[in-house]
Parts: C-alpha cells; structure tokens; sequence
C-alpha cells in the first residue's frame, strides 16, 4: 500500500453511555487503539469492531453489554462528504484486560434495527389483497412499519406483486426470502429484466436493488494497478483515480461447481401438491446469455458452453415439492419456479469472480458502487483485458490503527463477466503508468 504522510481518519465523535449511571461518556482519539468498519453487500447490516483503552473514567469496567454507542469519522480534517458513522449498541466485549490500572477491551458494535430485527418474529399475510409490489412490501410494511427505521431507504421498483405468509421470521429473513422472488421493472430499450435482488446496508442506508441494476451503473472511480503518476502529470487527471500495488483474485468461474450446481444446462422438476401439477423447467446457459445483462457488455460466452446447448445433456436434475396455496395471491406467481432457479442462478453467476485490493486513502466508496478496475501484464504492460471491466464492491474493510495513524481500504470487487468494457481506453492509461 502506498506510504502517505498526512493522516486519512478524523475521529468526531465517540460517545458511549456508562450502564452505571447512565451519562454519556466521550472517549477521544487518545483512547482508541483501532477501528474496524465492515460493509457487505450479503449482510443486511453494518458491523463495527473498536478496541479502546480507559485509565481515567473507568468506563471499560463498567461496561456490560447494550450500553449505546455514537462513532463518526471522516478522512480529513476540511469538512468532507466522506463521512461515515453509526448509532448503535455495544452487543458483546471481549478480551477485557487490565494492567497497572489501565483497562482495554474490545467491543463489537451494531445498529439498533439489527437488535430489532433479532427480537421480532412474526407469523403474519404481507401483500394482502390480491398481493402488492415487492420492493413496497420490503420499504413500507417491513421496514418502516415494523422496523421503524430511521435509515434512508433506496429500493428498486419491482414489477410483480406478490403476497405471503411468514412462519415466525424476522424481518431481515423475510427480505431476505423476497429477494428471489423479485423481478425489476423492465427499462425502456434495455434487455430482458432478469429474477433476483440484493439487500444490504451501507453508509447511506439500506440499498433492496437487483443485479440488473449495477449493469447500468456508471463506475465512479478508477482503480489501476501500479498506477504511478509522472512528475509532470496534471493531478486533476488523477482524481478519479485510487492507485493500487497489487490485486488478488480469490476466485475465477468454478467451471466444476457450475456443473455440480446445474449453471450450464439443468431440469427441475415440480409437483404442486395444491393440485398435484407437474411441470417440467428446463434452464440452458447459451440461451441465459443471450438476453441477461452482464458488468462487461463485451463478454462472449466461452466456447465449452455450446456443448450444454442441447436437451439431453442436462448437468443436474433436481425435483421439488411446493405448495402454491402459500402465495397464490398476486403477480406472476405461476412462474414461480422458473424464477427461484433464475435467480439462484443469477447469484450464483454475479459472485462468481471476486477480486481483492487494499490501499490508504479517502473513504468515500461503499458497497453497491461499481468501479472500473485496470490491470497490466508483462513487461511491457499491455492491458489485462481477462481481469479488467466493470467491478461492484461487494465488502468494504476499512481499518485504522492509532500505531500508524492511518486507515486502510479493504475492497473485495465482484463480477459476473470477465473482459473490458467497451467504453475502455487503455492508451490513456498506458502513457502515465
């Protein structure tokens, strides 16, 4: 990671309420040995790890779990639209130490609407009469009705409706579950819309949006491999640039778990024991292709998928009992199945790359953002076009330790389709590198 000379973390605030007596506690920069900040695109909640040290309030000893908590940060000391913070809960402390009178202890902290969602099952019909948009059953009577939560919310529209019986489930569960049942809103002059959607919490709120969407996504920011900026450079050219040492790729189309999982070509088969109905949903990968939109509109199918294109070669068969009596009230319920396989499969595709980076620098991108990552090859650094494209942020770690002074990035970038975007022009780069 690249050395940098001024501090990139500004502790504003942290506040934490004593169980004793029940006054709020500031704690300054001086008590914090280090901060660890985790976004997921799969996790329906942020999560923040903070050990501090305490010799003078003796607040630590104090300490016994749910005392509430107030952390913000910023990576400079001008004011800044990169801003993160979190009012929540200390849920568990570990590794509580004292020696010489000075006590240390780590918390783990979360927001109040994950101690909610925890303590709340509910065995109840959502979508009553004749079922109602998805994406309005997640904002509306989940989380602002049940919830009541005081989050932003930016959710995709859906267009089927849907209503259902939840068997004791918590909120986050229920959304959870929806997430495979829901179809966006089809967008005028684009592809087919395609079955399956994402909840998660983020900096700005809670995000319920499908994969599609990210395709449409503009990337904010470059990330370049061994980016160096020459002396005579223009920096304005370098703003939306974060320079990386190294990438890793931790995972690359599992070409044996597709074909155990039935990505390539697959039958299921089902029986409604509302009316005892077989129906037989085949799934082919070629024609998959043909309509779904990718990150990297200019990938093409690798030619061992040809061979899946074919009724008699299915990889795997699989056989389901459903009862539609559950949720017959609504919208394109009759594909249902068809479109739980869809979904799982589009999931299964959208995380099937996965590349890791790390740097130290300003805080501002979370998860849901897509970024466009730049990578080279060989000595004479022609692009790598294999892992260049069109990236979403799928887990952000951001770490700061009060040893260096500094708070590192942690990215873990996610693709459903190798290859450079076309809108790419590695020239640009090839000149500054």
């Amino acid at each position: 990671m690249q050395a940098q000379t001024k501090s990139n973390f500004v502790l504003r605030h942290f506040v934490i309420s004593s169980s004793r007596s029940g006054e709020p506690v500031p704690l300054t920069p001086n008590h914090v040995l280090y901060l660890r900040y985790v976004e997921d695109i799969r996790s329906a909640s942020i999560r923040l790890e903070a050990q501090v040290t305490d010799s003078e309030t003796g607040i630590i000893s104090s300490l016994q779990g749910m005392e509430p908590v107030f952390i913000g940060w910023e990576d400079t000391e001008e004011p800044s639209t990169n801003f993160y913070q979190i009012n929540g809960v200390v849920y568990d402390i570990q590794d509580r130490t004292s020696k010489d009178g000075k006590a240390k202890a780590t918390l783990l902290i979360c927001t109040y609407d994950l101690v909610n969602n925890a303590a709340t099952k509910l065995s109840r019909r959502f979508g009553k009469g004749g079922g109602r948009k998805i994406h309005d059953i997640v904002k509306k009577e989940i989380l602002q009705d049940i919830l009541h939560t005081t989050y932003d919310i930016r959710v995709e529209k859906t267009q089927n409706k849907f209503s259902y019986i939840s068997p004791y489930w918590s909120p986050f569960t229920m959304i959870k579950w929806l997430c495979a049942k829901s179809i966006p809103e089809k967008k005028k002059g684009g592809n087919a819309a395609s079955a399956g959607y994402c909840f998660f919490q983020n900096k700005r709120g809670y995000n319920f949006l499908s994969f599609d969407s990210f395709t449409r996504e503009v990337p904010i920011k470059k990330i370049v491999i061994g980016h160096e900026p020459e002396d005579n450079e223009d920096p304005e050219a370098d703003k939306d640039i974060i320079p990386v040492n190294r990438m890793q790729v931790t995972s690359s189309f599992d070409v044996l778990k597709g074909l155990n999982v039935g990505s390539f070509n697959s039958m299921v088969m089902t029986l409604d024991v509302k009316d005892m109905n077989y129906v037989e949903h085949p799934f082919n990968i070629s024609k998959y292709y043909q309509d779904v939109p990718l990150m990297n509109a200019s990938f093409s199918a690798p030619d061992y998928y040809k061979k899946f294109d074919r009724d008699n070669a299915h990889t795997r068969i699989m056989s389901k009992i459903m009862d539609t009596a559950l949720f017959t009230e609504g919208t394109m319920t009759k594909g249902m199945t068809r479109q739980l396989s869809q979904s799982s499969l589009r999931e299964k595709l959208f995380y099937a790359k996965s590349v890791e980076v790390e740097y130290i620098g300003t805080n501002e991108l979370t998860v849901g953002d897509v970024v466009e990552l730049i990578a080279f090859k060989g000595k004479d650094r022609d692009t790598d076009y294999e892992n260049s494209g069109n990236y979403v942020i799928g887990r952000v770690e951001k770490q700061f330790l009060s040893a260096n002074d500094q708070m590192s990035t942690k990215l873990v970038l996610y693709t459903d389709s190798p290859g450079a975007p076309p809108a790419m022009n590695p020239d640009a780069l090839e000149g500054g590198t």
